[in-house]
């Protein structure tokens, strides 16, 4: 009898790393990005100039970028199935933290509207808010 050699990489196949990921974010918190990131979009453009005045594609990307992480930082506030109706907090001076990102990536965007720099900074304050979240706040030292 001969012996086939193994093949095996190693690597997670593809599906098991999606349920992972599906495990870690419900379909609750999916369907909660897909709504709230174009209405953060809608309110960001708004108090950045509106639309008239996002000329440069730069920025317009930026700024859905900056929607869709603060709409997945919102979204770690819902509840996980089978938890009732418990908002998700986690720590509390994380939980705060986080959620002020998103208004403090607004202003921040807000402040020199149409600028690529600030809209990178807004960004980075997001992505801090949504790191905050993901770190597991049940466990936060604070």
């Amino acid at each position: 009898m001969c012996s086939m050699p193994s093949t095996d990489t190693g690597a997670v196949p593809t599906h098991r790393r999606f349920a992972k990921a599906r495990a870690t974010w419900p379909l609750r918190r999916i369907l909660a990005v897909a709504v709230m990131a174009p209405v953060l979009l809608v309110l960001s453009v708004a108090a950045s100039g509106g639309w008239a005045a996002a000329t440069t594609g730069g920025w317009m990307a930026l700024v859905a970028m900056i929607a869709l992480v603060s709409a997945a930082t919102l979204a770690t506030y819902l509840p996980r199935p089978g938890a009732g109706l418990d908002i998700d907090f986690g720590c509390t001076p994380c939980a705060v933290i986080a959620a002020v990102s998103v208004l403090a990536a607004i202003g921040v965007l807000s402040s020199a509207p149409q600028e690529v720099p600030t809209a990178i900074l807004a960004l980075g304050i997001a992505a801090f808010g949504l790191r905050q979240r993901l770190a597991d706040p049940s466990t936060c030292p604070a």
